[in-house]
């Protein structure tokens, strides 16, 4: 890399944007050197850690200056980051970001605008922060036909999950995870699956170069799985990880997101606490796994910066962006045409002619039953019921009509089974 000298500012100054105002500060000017020029934020009167004099509360001081070249975003939310970004692009400036929310709402509208600037956009952190996913899957593995990618992708879902496996109540576990600042104070896109859906529309678009809608991303949370879902996992030699999943195999793309009964072997497993990880599955590499940090002011800083380098290479080579993006092969795959073997917890009553019931329904929809454990005797019992491979809406179909059943009491709990 040459070493020249290159003007930066910094849109946002919260823990991540002063992680990163940090690491820039430290960088080795052996390395690269870097000019912090400014910095954007709401009020330009709080104190701060660093100079004052590069606060600036209006944006036109950083797209009108022509002196800087490289622009890191991470303000957080859509608007009006989105807007900004677009800006800077069609004048310009190269531009690295760590917002997920907008990569998923127009990432491939943003990479056209920058290669038609001649300039670049970086947005590694966006997806698992300290771990470098995003470019392995852009220039290591570009020549690789890829078939499914599965991660674990949101620090809070996973270390609640850890917790409960641990014997932890769901509440319990969110508290605490709220406590060590895991959980927002209002947990929703975390607890409920919506933060990993936009990281999966950011992986749909690297690994597919599909663009599906967020409506189009089927998303289930983990704030039904209790304890009593841990101890039949555990006895089935699983556990439960709230996923990503992300395939592109039988003629059809499909992303979702949803907790799944997971074998303890698989590398998912052993992922804890609030770590991030995500196994690409290729024609040829079979298998990999990236793990690590997924979260956190540190491990974003870190890949914001690396970033920053790649960025700086490409100015001093004079090239436009970098991202030779795939092109979607096949048409989307409607979910309700996605087949699981699905784990099924039955509430039932302990007499004749139940399980025929539940079997017979099960069959009228296409779907067999691969094992069944009863326990309970008396009025009650409990019926535990794996199912093999059968599409979403036949398994939709069969829970709704045996929950009708005059002898199912309620369905206790669902999980589909990853394979």
């Amino acid at each position: 890399m040459e070493n020249n000298s290159y003007s930066v500012a910094v849109l946002g100054a919260g823990n991540i944007g002063s992680a990163v105002i940090t690491r820039l500060q430290e960088l080795d000017t052996e390395i690269v050197d870097i000019n912090l020029t400014k910095v954007l934020v709401s009020d330009i009167t709080k104190d701060r850690a660093f100079d004052k004099s590069l606060l600036t509360e209006d944006i036109k001081d950083i797209v009108d200056d022509d002196s800087i070249d490289l622009v890191i975003e991470v303000l957080g939310g859509v608007e009006p980051g989105k807007e900004y970004i677009k800006s800077l692009l069609s004048n310009g400036k190269a531009v690295i970001t760590a917002n997920k929310d907008i990569i998923a709402d127009c990432g491939n509208e943003l990479v056209q605008l920058a290669q038609e600037n001649n300039t670049c956009l970086y947005f590694e952190a966006a997806v698992a922060a300290g771990i470098p996913v995003l470019k392995p899957l852009i220039e290591s593995l570009r020549g690789e036909e890829l078939s499914r990618v599965t991660g674990i992708i949101n620090g809070t879902s996973n270390y609640i999950l850890t917790s409960m496996e641990e014997g932890s109540s769901y509440g319990d576990a969110l508290s605490t995870a709220q406590e060590l600042g895991y959980a927002e104070p209002d947990p929703t896109n975390d607890v409920e699956g919506i933060d990993a859906m936009y990281k999966a529309m950011i992986l749909s678009l690297i690994c597919f170069g599909a663009t599906p809608d967020k409506d189009n991303v089927h998303t289930e949370g983990i704030s039904t799985i209790t304890k009593d879902d841990f101890d039949w996992a555990s006895r089935l030699n699983k556990t439960i990880k709230l996923v990503a999943l992300i395939d592109n195999e039988g003629g059809g793309f499909n992303a979702r997101v949803h907790p799944v009964l997971i074998d303890t072997k698989h590398p998912l497993a052993s992922i804890r606490g609030a770590l991030n990880a995500v196994v690409v599955e290729g024609e040829n590499v079979n298998q990999l796994v990236f793990s690590g940090p997924g979260a956190g002011a540190a491990p974003t800083a870190s890949a914001v910066i690396g970033d920053v380098l790649s960025a700086c290479h490409q100015l001093s080579s004079n090239q436009s962006n970098w991202y030779p993006l795939r092109s979607q092969k096949n048409d989307n795959k409607n979910f309700d045409d996605v087949s699981s073997s699905w784990f099924i917890r039955l509430s039932v009553t302990d007499q004749p002619g139940v399980l025929a019931s539940i079997a017979g329904t099960f069959s009228e929809n296409n779907v067999s039953i691969e094992s069944v454990i009863q326990e309970g005797r008396g009025e009650q019992a409990e019926l535990v019921l794996v199912t093999h491979e059968a599409p979403e809406k036949d398994m939709q179909n069969s829970i709704k009509q045996i929950s009708s059943l005059d002898s199912v009491t309620s369905v206790t709990s669902t999980l589909r089974v990853y394979s």
